[in-house]
């Protein structure tokens, strides 16, 4: 079969076609025994060997994993960090997985996780507007006032963000919940969002990734997707 290097690395598993041109144009890629460095290249898996890092790659079977990732935990797949990460919650598996985007050290919730390149980045890209579903937990009340404002979108230093919808489900003095929808995954989105307006996040949960629901999965625990969970999130692309 021939195909193109940047795809065929995306096939190991090894990163997103975008990210996979990053690595192959900084000579990490090797092509038999000579390094390449142009991402579009054409090679034919039947007689070419693909290197990278020096070890001989080759496509895998796709998986796909939801994740209840706890609070206080990087998502990372970094061996050296003194904190907890996810790895310590992955599957033992002959596949390397890594998480599609990623959540805060502090928020909980549900996160994705993949050998699949082209999948990683059809679900965050933001050109796919694959939706992202948060409960938030702000400090104080907010005026229904406020509210409407906050449906109009923020203009942040990063960009502008419109949710696409935005729930009060209950509200005190102390405490409001607010569900908010949106198609983005900038850093700190969601708390950036609420600090445009002047109110402190205490508490962040992500419920659902396109069709994906967190559901009654507990933190820390990661399961397969099923046949119809996998089938409905890739009809949202």
């Amino acid at each position: 079969m021939k195909i193109r290097l940047n795809k065929f690395l995306s096939l190991c598993g090894i990163a997103a076609r975008r990210k996979s041109e990053e690595y192959i144009q900084s000579g990490r890629v090797k092509i038999n025994d000579q390094t390449e460095l142009k991402p579009q290249t054409i090679i034919n898996t039947e007689i070419d060997t693909v290197y990278f890092d020096s070890i001989p790659i080759k496509p895998q079977k796709f998986k796909y994993y939801k994740m209840n990732k706890p609070r206080l935990c990087l998502t990372t797949m970094a061996s050296d960090e003194r904190k907890r990460t996810v790895q310590e919650f992955l599957p033992k598996d002959d596949v390397k997985l890594f998480p599609v985007g990623r959540l805060d050290y502090d928020t909980e919730g549900l996160l994705i996780f993949t050998n699949d390149g082209d999948f990683a980045h059809k679900i965050s890209h933001p050109s796919f507007e694959i939706k992202k579903t948060y409960l938030t937990h702000l400090d104080g009340d907010i005026s229904d006032g406020l509210l409407i404002k906050m449906s109009k979108g923020a203009k942040l230093s990063d960009g502008f963000l419109l949710p696409e919808n935005l729930e009060v489900l209950s509200r005190n003095n102390k405490e409001t919940l607010v569900k908010i929808t949106i198609h983005e995954g900038r850093n700190h989105i969601v708390k950036n969002f609420f600090k445009y307006f002047n109110k402190k996040v205490k508490k962040l949960k992500r419920i659902a990734v396109g069709s994906i629901k967190l559901g009654e999965l507990e933190p820390g625990k990661i399961v397969e997707l099923d046949y119809n969970e996998l089938k409905s999130l890739k009809k949202n692309y």
